[in-house]
């Protein structure tokens, strides 16, 4: 069994799995899903020149690499600790339990310490 993205306007409509060679059956264009077609998942839009889905653009500010993933103007989250990006201040913003969470306050590089977001 094999898993197929059915894609109208290069969009992901659906996903089906069954044989390969019951493909013919269904009406539409389909990808075959391969770990060449995708990272971790099938994502919402198809590139049929590089032959890779893309998933959606999670912020406006956010470009799509070489790599077909998308990243943030400042790179990476770093990888020490749990980040989340914060699109209006264009920074990212450490997960703190009790602190962030609650979207209190903020980490300021400059004072190198926690501040109040405003």
């Amino acid at each position: 069994m094999s898993k197929y993205a059915k894609i109208e306007n290069n969009v992901v409509n659906s996903v089906i799995i069954c044989e390969d060679s019951q493909i013919s059956l269904f009406e539409g264009t389909f990808i075959k899903v391969t770990t060449d077609t995708y990272d971790a998942y099938v994502g919402y839009s198809y590139n049929q020149e590089s032959n890779k889905f893309i998933s959606l653009k999670p912020y406006d500010s956010w470009v799509l690499g070489e790599d077909f993933k998308w990243h943030s103007p400042l790179g990476d989250a770093p990888t020490s600790g749990d980040f989340e990006w914060n699109e209006e201040d264009q920074e990212w913003n450490e997960l703190v339990p009790g602190v962030l969470k609650d979207k209190t306050h903020r980490w300021d590089e400059e004072l190198e310490e926690w501040v109040p977001l405003s």
